[in-house]
């Protein structure tokens, strides 16, 4: 798999587990450690792959470990 299949799957990876706990992409940017609004929008349609701080901080806010958010 190259890498931008790679950054598109972990972006539609990224958006299932929101959408499945319910939170918007406004919800993720809620307190110090959220993610922006648009950052979100990159990263859940493939412009822009986060780095290991966003994927620590996606994985907090939706109570999933990052070794599971990054299973494509």
């Amino acid at each position: 798999m190259d890498f931008e299949t790679f950054r598109n799957k972990l972006g539609k990876k990224i958006k299932k587990e929101r959408i499945a706990r319910g939170l918007t992409q406004e919800d993720m940017d809620d307190g110090d450690d959220g993610v922006p609004h648009r950052t979100m929008q990159n990263i859940e349609t493939g412009r822009s792959n986060p780095n290991l701080r966003t994927l620590f901080r996606l994985s907090k806010r939706m109570d999933i470990s990052v070794s599971e958010l990054m299973d494509i």
